[in-house]
């Protein structure tokens, strides 16, 4: 027996199913929420008729596309997320989960913003760093390969190698690979895109340079033979380059956080020519990183971007 309700939190309305199976035990799926800018922590019992009720489930399509959520905690109580529960969430930065929870396939499907993932309890073979919860949010983001998406696992050694030798499967593709399928479909104005094969390239670099960053910014047992080639790339496409998708990544995706900057800065992409086309670039936007690009060049930060450059 089904019984649907709602209760209002200070993060908005969450409907509820609460469900009485064939032994008369009672628990509590998530249907639903309304609410604008929110940080929503789902409560992990449910008061009905004065009697507390486990929350052990977030059902299907549940806050599917909910534009306003921007963070979410799953309490422990939650064994499992439905299929497309989260999916469509764009503003959805952070999500915190008991690591011992089922995520089913496509649960966090789309959630292009999504910064960090954060597991609390259970344990895994190795120690997990504080990197663990930003690489497996790049699983959803960047990866494409739902089998990394492990919360048993995350931040084990196993886990972590696996996550590098998808990225260099990544990092190895053709840039063109693809293309010629996507014009056979007659999917040249998919999604009102640029689909030519200058903006498709462009896209298919991108999408390396995102995974560097991540990687670069989050090391936790990457391989120096790794982090050489990954600041090469990052150093290749860098402000005045050819293709300088690097700096449009950071700027356009990143403009005003400084850890992106460093990154750039510690794999020797800002030289001086580098520094003033990036200048050049922000306009008359992004005072602070204009700041910092200015102390670079004059010399007066701590380290100079000159001293990365061994690495390459």
């Amino acid at each position: 027996m089904n019984k649907y309700t709602e209760t209002d939190t200070p993060s908005g309305v969450i409907g509820y199913r609460i469900i009485t199976d064939d032994a008369g035990v009672v628990t509590v799926s998530v249907n639903s929420h309304r609410g604008r800018d929110v940080e929503l922590h789902i409560p992990a019992y449910l008061d009905e008729d004065g009697v507390r009720i486990p929350v052990t489930e977030i059902d299907k399509k549940a806050f599917l596309s909910d534009k306003y959520l921007h963070g979410v905690t799953v309490p422990d109580s939650v064994i499992r997320i439905g299929e497309w529960a989260f999916a469509g969430c764009r503003s959805l930065r952070s999500i915190s989960l008991p690591r011992g929870i089922d995520a089913a396939n496509g649960a966090f499907r789309d959630c292009t913003d999504l910064r960090r993932v954060d597991l609390r309890g259970g344990a895994v073979t190795d120690p997990v760093s504080d990197d663990t919860g930003y690489l497996l949010a790049a699983v959803i983001k960047l990866m494409d390969d739902r089998y990394l998406f492990d919360l048993k696992e995350a931040g084990s050694g196993d886990w972590l190698s696996n996550w590098d030798m998808r990225m260099d499967m990544i990092m190895s593709e053709p840039d063109e690979e693809g293309f010629s399928a996507l014009l056979a479909c007659g999917e040249e104005d998919y999604e009102g895109r640029d689909n030519t094969l200058d903006a498709y390239l462009s896209r298919r670099r991108r999408r390396k340079i995102r995974v560097c960053l991540v990687r670069l910014m989050h090391d936790h047992g990457l391989s120096d033979e790794r982090r050489e080639r990954l600041g090469s790339y990052l150093y290749e496409h860098r402000a005045g380059a050819e293709h300088p998708d690097a700096w449009r990544v950071v700027l356009e995706e990143h403009g005003d956080e400084e850890e992106y900057y460093d990154v750039l800065r510690r794999y020797g992409c800002i030289d001086d020519k580098a520094a003033a086309i990036m200048l050049d670039d922000m306009g008359d936007s992004h005072a602070g990183m204009k700041s910092y690009l200015i102390r670079l060049s004059s010399g007066t930060s701590d380290e100079s971007f000159f001293d990365s450059m061994d690495l390459l």
